[in-house]
């Protein structure tokens, strides 16, 4: 595979914990990579608020691929996706990377292909990326454009270090006593990605679309995207508690936890607005991740492996190493 290299790309959301790592794999891989950001602090960062067109079409400006990560507002995501594609269009950029989320399959067990609809209730996140994916569907089938291309990746559980919550967050929990082995309900499957294999996944679709065999990729191409190990989420508390040198964690009463969850949830409603106290009750478990530690869902990454020769192999024992010393600061 010839790859084009000088390539300029925009990754929106290009501060983020995912973004600012594309950006650095990208640029490693020897193409000129823009962070695109809402308010530029730092060389190497442009401004891109997506709800401003004229800021999307300079960032956009000589770029020939976008990889758009950014999200604020969750109910926001569809009319900045569609404000994105809509200057892409006119700048004639016609490749794209976005990113989705496994959340799209709302509560879906056992095996699951890329060609499976939700189950369940949808939160706004699921159905905001599920909008995004039909306007990026749209964009790339438009059959006025066939030199087209998008790669839709539908990322599972990305952590690392800079990981607010997956990290950062599960790290206060566990040291604030509220956190444990939650038995059969933490028996769940923890469908990891490390963000160094998904860097890895992203510059491989990125030089394919560089490549010289660009059109032999399908107009859309929907991938999952989980790495080299898939442990329970209890397993996941206890090797990142064991990591962090915290105390062994507890058993846990699920049943008692689920009876506080609406205690928790107005905890976190409390100190989202940036009222004082209850810090600790914000902590808990909320039902929706109870639900989550309990689902028993298998992620089929065949198509990635097949199209673009993806491969995961950071184990989590390798990932937690790689993820902690931020931290246990």
């Amino acid at each position: 595979m010839t790859s084009a290299a000088q390539d300029t790309v925009l990754v929106t959301g290009g501060r983020g914990f995912i973004g600012a790592a594309l950006v650095s794999a990208l640029g490693k891989a020897g193409f000129p990579a823009r962070a695109g950001v809402r308010r530029p602090s730092s060389a190497g960062q442009i401004a891109s608020d997506l709800d401003n067109a004229d800021e999307i079409r300079a960032a956009l400006a000589g770029a020939s691929i976008a990889v758009h990560t950014a999200y604020g507002d969750v109910g926001a995501m569809p009319l900045q996706c569609a404000n994105l594609l809509a200057i892409m269009s006119e700048a004639g950029v016609e490749s794209l990377v976005y990113f989705s989320s496994i959340a799209v399959y709302g509560e879906r067990d056992g095996a699951v292909a890329e060609s499976d609809g939700p189950v369940g209730a949808l939160d706004a996140y699921a159905a905001g990326k599920i909008a995004c994916e039909n306007q990026v569907r749209d964009w790339a089938q438009d059959p006025a454009h066939p030199q087209r291309r998008a790669i839709i990746l539908r990322p599972g559980i990305v952590y690392g270090q800079g990981s607010r919550y997956w990290i950062d967050r599960l790290a206060q929990r566990i040291r604030a006593g509220v956190w444990g082995d939650f038995g059969a309900a933490g028996d769940g499957v923890a469908a990891l990605i490390h963000i160094d294999d998904l860097a890895d996944l992203v510059t491989r679709a990125t030089q394919r679309l560089a490549s010289s065999d660009r059109a032999s990729l399908p107009r859309v191409a929907t991938l999952n995207a989980v790495g080299a190990d898939t442990p329970s989420w209890n397993a996941y508390f206890h090797a990142l508690a064991q990591a962090l040198g915290a105390p062994a964690l507890p058993q846990l009463d699920a049943a008692a936890l689920g009876r506080c969850a609406p205690v928790a949830l107005a905890a976190k409603v409390w100190r989202r607005v940036g009222l004082p106290g209850f810090e600790k009750q914000a902590l808990i478990p909320a039902a929706g991740e109870l639900a989550l530690f309990s689902r028993k869902a298998d992620y089929d990454t065949r198509a990635a492996r097949e199209l673009l020769g993806f491969a995961p192999s950071v184990s989590m024992a390798e990932g937690l190493r790689r993820s902690i010393n931020q931290a246990k600061r």
